[in-house]
């Protein structure tokens, strides 16, 4: 099969992928921003074909190079990891004709408002919410819903550009960093207490082949507000609990809901006080590299599983689900550059046959802003056969671990 991949340069997390595809006995092209020149090696040695757009936003652009990709060998799949692409791919899919992900389908995963209205329609619990394009809207949900509520760009991604806000005066402030208009939607919606966490999958056809469960701690949001905490991801091994038996009732049925087949999905939850609630899901696989921890706690190719459910509607291997694995980011107290690190050789040492891989910036190097997410920064990846040791040992190494910041 003939495929083409959007964006396989962005990270190296997109190399699995196009790895995978290879492996899996396709042909891949690829359309990214990366002029070719300046292609990692291991990425161009698996690429078939390679275009340079500058903008992949620009359907008309993305069009122009798939035509010509695909008057030389026929185009079979079109695929992308990345959220801002979702969209791009299905139009692109519907006007070559290519199975796959329909743009409706993708609209939904990608509209958040639109998204939680399909599934409050089929009884699937998820937060009031509504679509605004002006000031008014969303003061006048604020005004019959109540405070706390969460306010952020209706197309959005990860917690970027998202915001809590208590009051009038806090709405006020987000709405004028916000500017909400027609060409900018917002959506607006009450706010869930809880414990927030994720749900991963493969489908292949209509049915998951593969899941996954996650737990942030803190929430992602609360996580953003102090670079104090050092922010957690823990994924579970321990999935046939009976305490996740409505979690994989309800995720099943949302997949089923959007009509998800042959791809990778990533649900974000919340249980609280209320409940059970679906926060939204993507049409892609998690990011922040979070399928390695899979990978690695379940032993097993998922990457290749998920080419061939791409590919065929079927996806091979079992998980084993022998380690729960966990990240945890250590943030410096203050942008600049580092001047080292307190701790690293006692948790070395005694973490030496837990860690998975880590990231620990040289003296000098500059500092990222949180908002770039979990995987900047110090980081370590760890695993462990008991989730609950698993925990206490991401506990302990985000107490002994710190960072000096010149």
């Amino acid at each position: 099969m003939h495929v083409l991949f959007l964006a396989p340069d962005t990270n190296v997390y997109n190399l699995r992928f196009v790895d995978a595809l290879k492996r899996a006995g396709a042909r891949v092209s690829g359309v990214g921003h990366t002029p070719a020149a300046k292609l990692r090696n291991h990425l161009k040695a698996r690429l078939d074909r390679y275009e340079q757009a500058r903008s992949l936003l620009d359907d008309s652009e993305i069009l122009k190079f798939a035509r010509q990709i695909d008057s030389a060998s026929k185009l079979e799949r079109i695929e992308t990891i990345d959220e801002p692409f979702v969209v791009g791919a299905a139009r692109l899919r519907e006007a070559l004709a290519v199975p796959g992900l329909s743009v409706a389908r993708a609209v939904l995963c990608r509209d958040k408002a639109a998204m939680k209205d399909a599934l409050r329609a089929r009884d699937i619990p998820c937060a009031a919410s509504t679509a605004a394009i002006d000031r008014e809207a969303v003061i006048t949900f604020a005004e019959r819903e109540g405070y706390p509520l969460v306010i952020k760009p209706r197309e959005g991604f990860g917690t970027l550009d998202t915001f809590r806000v208590e009051n009038r005066r806090e709405l006020d402030a987000a709405l004028e960093r916000l500017r909400p208009s027609e060409t900018r939607a917002l959506i607006v919606e009450e706010f869930i207490d809880g414990h927030e966490g994720f749900y991963d999958t493969i489908t292949a056809g209509t049915q998951i082949a593969h899941r996954f469960i996650g737990h942030y701690y803190p929430s992602c949001l609360a996580a953003l507000q102090d670079r104090a905490i050092s922010p957690q991801i823990a994924v579970t091994n321990r999935t046939a609990l009976e305490t996740y038996a409505e979690l994989h009732e309800v995720a099943a049925r949302v997949n089923a809901a959007l009509g998800l087949e042959n791809t990778a999905t990533h649900m974000e939850w919340f249980f609280g006080s209320k409940g059970l609630k679906v926060s939204e899901i993507g049409a892609r696989p998690a990011g922040e590299r979070i399928w390695d921890m899979h990978a690695a706690g379940n032993e097993f190719d998922l990457y290749l599983s998920w080419a061939q459910a791409v590919l065929h509607g079927r996806a091979e291997g079992t998980p084993s689900q022998k380690y729960a694995t966990g990240s945890v980011q250590i943030r410096p107290p203050k942008d600049g550059r580092y001047g080292g690190h307190r701790g690293i050789e006692i948790v070395q040492r005694t973490l030496a046959g837990s860690i998975i891989e880590s990231e620990i910036p040289p003296r000098g190097a500059p500092t990222q802003p949180l908002e770039r997410g979990w995987h900047q920064n110090t980081w370590f990846r760890l695993k462990d056969e008991n989730y609950d040791r698993l925990r206490e040992k991401l506990d302990f190494l985000a107490r002994t671990v710190k960072v000096d910041v010149l």
